[in-house]
């Protein structure tokens, strides 16, 4: 029986020939190849060859602007992210974790005033400011008016 190799014809002899023979013998041909330092140095050459390629980083980039722009994956992403929020939202280790955050933050607070009575203080001074100045803004609106009342009555205007 004849076979066909990669370059030429090799010629097997048929009592060689049983079912599966050729692809065990392939098999341990390529398992014995790929396990050898050869082709562990051909691998890192090759991987050597590929990351200076600038080919592979315009690939790359094309690949991955192709994927952030396909409605396949947005519709992906949005099915996972709803799946894991979903999952978070009735999660007792997560809403155990926020609790203790939160009493942890508030004993800090509690601990650390100034910083809070700063924020008081600074919005009260913003609040009391824009008082005055409507404030100021009325009064000087009254004013006029109680001036042009005067000088109607007076008989100036």
């Amino acid at each position: 029986m004849l076979r066909r190799g990669t370059e030429r014809t090799v010629e097997v002899p048929a009592d060689r020939e049983r079912p599966g023979f050729t692809t065990q013998v392939a098999d341990a041909v390529l398992r014995r190849l790929l396990e050898s330092p050869v082709a562990d140095t051909l691998i890192d050459r090759v991987v050597q060859a590929l990351m200076r390629s600038p080919e592979l980083d315009r690939l790359i980039t094309k690949v991955v602007a192709d994927l952030e722009a396909s409605p396949v994956v947005d519709s992906l992403v949005d099915r996972q992210v709803e799946r894991v929020l979903e999952a978070l939202q009735e999660s007792e280790a997560l809403q155990l974790l926020i609790r203790k955050q939160a009493g942890e933050y508030l004993e800090h607070l509690g601990e650390h005033p100034e910083p809070v009575q700063r924020l008081i203080q600074e919005q009260s001074r913003g609040v009391v400011e824009e008082f005055l100045g409507a404030l100021r803004e009325r009064a000087l609106a009254a004013d006029d008016a109680v001036d042009g009342w005067v000088r109607r009555a007076t008989g100036r205007a």
